[in-house]
């Protein structure tokens, strides 16, 4: 028995729903992306505030310590007196707790990539669907 011919209505209307499965399985793809990319990128977050809190609590307890004790074992060596000293300390404290943070803030810079691969799939799913629609109009006006 033959098959009964199909009308090109027909034949729109099954592109037009492969078209929204496609669609559909496209922006699922494309959010759990997105969804993996916000998890790692909260991760890389974590990670700088950890090393941030790190460098904070060296810097403002322990460190100021051991300075001032070293302070008075130095007091007038070298023709310095306390004070003197703990200047001295007071200056590589900062500068290393200001080093370590810096150095954790361009690793974090350096690792984190936000929403960059969504954006350039939704970018390229944009030109897919500009060509997809280009190209359907070609073939309606190359039938006229």
């Amino acid at each position: 028995m033959p098959e009964p011919e199909r009308s090109p209505l027909d034949a729109m209307r099954q592109q037009a729903v492969r078209l929204g499965a496609d669609l559909r399985e496209m922006a699922l793809a494309r959010w759990q992306l997105a969804r993996l990319e916000v998890e790692a990128a909260a991760s890389a977050v974590r990670r700088l505030a950890v090393v941030l809190a790190a460098a904070a609590t060296l810097a403002l307890t322990a460190l100021p310590l051991a300075a001032f004790c070293l302070a008075e074992t130095l007091d007038q060596c070298l023709g310095i007196p306390r004070a003197g000293w703990l200047g001295i300390f007071a200056a590589i404290l900062l500068g290393t707790g200001l080093l370590t943070g810096w150095l954790g803030w361009r690793r974090f810079r350096r690792q984190f990539t936000g929403l960059q691969e969504t954006l350039e799939e939704l970018h390229e799913d944009g030109v897919w669907l500009r060509e997809w629609l280009d190209g359907g109009q070609r073939a309606v006006g190359s039938r006229k």
